[in-house]
């Protein structure tokens, strides 16, 4: 195949399905994982008051229910249901599971900030987010089945990922960035194609968390000399 060959493809070649047929997959996984995925509502309202707590023991506890997600998220929805209709899916849902491994090695390293956050605000970014971004995806099939919920979809699961950069330190921060990046970008790819303009918001909220991660990690104490 010539290089003119591949200039005559557009990104509507590479997506071998509907918009009817993806949302589907949101409906189809709560329905098999009833009554289970309300465990992830509970861990989801959970997290900001550990964010809350000035221990460290609770942003650590924090860090590793956030692995949890990407990992459950990863395998669950683009392993399980995603990938069988869309190849490149199975290799973000390993990554996925990559980036859970790596957030619990931060957490079980200590590679998680001493000092406290800005608490409240990340709390009201993270609340915003779980509690919002889930019915993005009832707006556009017009089904509340299809809700996509943290830890089970994984557009939510990075959405509120992203807020985790205030969490991590060093090196760890900047080894979970890239598949943030890269998924949001794959992501509002894919909507953009199958044209679900409300679900398209996501991938945008997770680069906007992004900076807010960054905003809202501890700023290092500088001396008066």
């Amino acid at each position: 195949m010539t290089g003119a060959d591949w200039l005559s493809y557009s990104l509507q070649d590479f997506v071998m399905f509907g918009p009817q047929v993806f949302l589907r997959l949101f409906v189809r996984i709560n329905q098999d994982l009833w009554p289970w995925q309300l465990l992830a509502v509970v861990v989801a309202i959970g997290i900001p008051v550990l964010f809350l707590k000035p221990d460290l023991r609770a942003r650590r506890l924090a860090v590793g229910l956030m692995a949890v997600a990407w990992a459950g998220s990863g395998y669950g929805f683009l392993v399980g249901y995603f990938s069988p209709i869309n190849w490149p899916a199975a290799w973000f849902g390993w990554a996925f599971v990559a980036q859970g491994a790596l957030l619990a090695a931060a957490a079980f390293f200590g590679a998680v900030h001493g000092q406290t956050p800005q608490p409240k605000q990340l709390a009201v970014f993270w609340l915003a987010a779980v509690c919002g971004l889930p019915w993005l995806a009832v707006a556009d099939s017009g089904d509340w089945q299809s809700l996509a919920l943290f830890g089970v979809a994984p557009g939510t699961t990075a959405a509120t990922g992203a807020l985790v950069l205030a969490l991590v330190t060093g090196p760890w921060r900047w080894l979970y960035l890239p598949l943030l990046v890269l998924w949001s970008l794959f992501s509002a790819a894919t909507l953009w194609v199958l044209q679900t303009w409300w679900l398209l918001i996501t991938p945008v909220a997770t680069l906007l968390f992004v900076g807010a991660g960054f905003w809202f990690s501890p700023r290092p104490e500088q001396s008066l000399d």
